[in-house]
């Protein structure tokens, strides 16, 4: 059941941990989108990569990022997706702070591993019948390996751009963590408290490590 725990953020996570490289014309000629991604990785190295700085802090910083740059309660109910509807607004309040705090104990201490990997944005597609931009990146390994394709989905970047996915080699990271959750709340008999325990559970140990 642990597979569950795998929030779809890990990938962008892990990349902002890398070094940004906005290739020559790209910003000029496609919008905010691609600056948007660009100034969040930016910020993140700049934060959360600082030397000495306490679990606490880097948290607080971490939250504060997640917030600025992911509709992080749009990405929650969608990883829900049909069990949404069985939310009573209390427990919904309760899930969108969970999943939120499972994904700042999860990996803003993965932000001190910083080691330098870069991370290239390609080109930026624009999807008007969705209010979205897909902003196309490689992650390229410090080793020389083949690059790693990550397409980043950026809603209402005229105005208040937040990344709503990830597709990592084409799989979208958002309908991966929904089935793992669909998975795990059919195998309760259709129960979300099922799934709220789980993560309360989960959050609880990651806290007190």
């Amino acid at each position: 059941m642990s597979s569950i725990f795998r929030p779809f953020l890990f990938v962008c996570l892990t990349v902002f941990v890398g070094t940004l490289v906005m290739q020559g014309p790209l910003a000029a000629q496609n919008g905010d989108a691609g600056a948007f991604v660009k100034t969040l990785g930016d910020k993140a190295i700049q934060t959360l990569t600082v030397k000495d700085l306490s679990e606490a802090e880097r948290e607080e910083r971490f939250r504060a990022l997640l917030r600025d740059g992911f509709d992080v309660k749009r990405i929650g109910l969608f990883v829900l997706g049909r069990y949404s509807r069985k939310l009573s607004p209390a427990m919904a309040t309760e899930y969108n702070a969970l999943f939120e705090d499972l994904i700042v104990a999860t990996y803003s201490a993965r932000f001190g591993e910083y080691s330098g990997q870069s991370f290239v944005i390609k080109r930026v597609a624009e999807q008007p019948e969705q209010s979205a931009s897909i902003v196309m990146s490689e992650i390229r390994p410090l080793d020389g390996g083949p690059p790693i394709r990550v397409d980043w989905q950026v809603r209402g970047a005229a105005v208040d751009p937040k990344i709503v996915d990830v597709r990592v080699e084409g799989v979208s990271m958002s309908i991966t963590q929904r089935e793992e959750f669909s998975a795990v709340i059919k195998q309760n008999g259709g129960k979300v408290d099922s799934l709220l325990e789980a993560l309360r559970k989960k959050a609880a140990k990651l806290k007190s490590k």
